[in-house]
C-alpha cells in the first residue's frame, strides 16, 4: 500500500497507456494490455469518436484504472474531434471547421473560463458514462504553462491526482509555482514522468525501442514514476489515421516482451496504478 512514509522506499512505476477512446484500434490494444496485466492505467479522451466504447469498457470493469485525458487539440489531418461543451465563446477552442486545432499554440489566447468549462464538461461526461476517474492529465501537454494552474485546481476540486513533475524533460518554466500549488491544495503527482518516443528514426527498430525501455527501467529512481506511451494494434484504421502507426505497435508490444518483463522483475520495480495515488490523496484530505 502506497503511503507518504514509504513513497521513496521503493521504485514505484505506473505503466500508462494514453489516448483511450481515440480510435477502435487503440481501444482494442489497451483492453488487451489490461487483460494481460501489461499496463496499470489508461486515460480517456472524451471528445474522440470512440470514447463511448472505451467508457463502456471502463464502466463494465471497475478494476480498470482510467483517468480523464483533458483534450483541447486534434492532431491528425483527416481524423478530427472538437469541444463537447457548446458554451458561448466555444469557437475560441476550434479551427474554422469546428475541430480543436492540431497543437496547443493557440491556448494562451483562450479565456481561462472557457477552457475550464470545457475541461469540467469532459470530466462530468466521463462520470455520466459510468467512469470513476482515477486521475487527470492532458493531451499533448495543452494545459501546461498558461493553464497549468487549472490542472492542479481541477485535481483539488475532484480529489484526483494529476500528471505533473517538478522536473520534467521539457520545462515550461512554472514548475516551482505549480509544485507549490499542488502541495498547498493537497494534489498528488508523480516524481518523474517519462514519455516514450512518438516516432523513431529509420535505424531505430523495435529492438532499439526495447533496449531504450530497458535502459529507462534500470535507471528508475526511488519514488513514483509514470511511464506513458501510446499503444495500438496494427489495423487499416490506424494506418489511415497516422503514419506513425509502427511506433504505436511498438508501444503495444513492449510491455508484453519477455525481456522487458524480466528486467522489471530483476530490478524489483513495483507496478502501481493511478488509483493508489488517488486513494492516498483522498485519505489525506479526510
Amino acid at each position: 500500500m502506497l503511503t507518504l512514509k514509504n513513497w521513496n522506499a521503493q521504485r514505484y512505476l505506473i505503466l500508462h497507456a494514453d489516448d483511450f477512446g481515440m480510435c477502435h484500434s487503440t481501444n482494442q490494444a489497451i483492453l488487451e494490455l489490461f487483460a494481460q496485466g501489461a499496463i496499470t492505467s489508461t486515460t480517456l479522451m472524451l471528445p474522440c469518436p470512440w470514447a463511448r466504447e472505451a467508457a463502456a469498457a471502463a464502466h463494465s470493469d471497475s478494476q480498470l484504472d482510467v483517468g480523464v485525458h483533458l483534450t483541447s487539440t486534434s492532431e491528425w489531418e483527416f481524423y478530427k474531434w472538437g469541444p463537447i461543451h457548446q458554451q458561448p465563446g466555444a469557437q475560441a477552442l476550434t479551427d474554422e471547421f469546428g475541430s480543436f486545432p492540431p497543437d496547443s499554440q493557440y491556448m494562451p489566447d483562450v479565456d481561462p473560463t472557457i477552457v475550464r468549462a470545457e475541461m469540467v464538461a469532459q470530466i462530468k461526461l466521463a462520470q455520466s458514462l459510468g467512469v470513476d476517474p482515477t486521475h487527470l492529465d492532458n493531451h499533448m501537454g495543452s494545459l501546461r504553462n498558461i493553464h497549468h494552474r487549472l490542472l492542479i485546481e481541477l485535481g483539488a476540486e475532484y480529489e484526483l491526482p494529476v500528471r505533473f513533475s517538478a522536473h520534467p524533460a521539457y520545462a515550461s518554466g512554472d514548475e516551482t509555482e505549480i509544485s507549490a500549488l499542488a502541495r498547498e491544495l493537497g494534489v498528488l503527482h508523480p516524481d518523474t514522468v517519462i514519455g516514450l518516443p512518438f516516432t523513431y528514426s529509420q535505424e531505430q527498430d523495435y529492438e532499439w525501442a526495447r533496449d531504450h525501455v530497458i535502459q529507462l527501467l534500470r535507471g528508475l529512481q526511488p519514488g513514483v514514476t509514470e511511464m506513458l506511451f501510446h499503444p495500438s494494434l496494427e489495423t487499416e484504421e490506424l494506418k489511415a489515421i497516422t503514419d506513425s502507426w509502427p511506433y504505436r505497435l511498438f508501444d503495444y508490444q513492449l510491455f508484453l516482451d519477455p525481456e522487458v518483463l524480466r528486467v522489471m522483475e530483476e530490478e524489483k520495480i513495483v507496478r502501481i496504478g493511478w488509483r493508489e495515488l488517488r486513494d492516498l490523496q483522498r485519505s489525506l484530505r479526510h
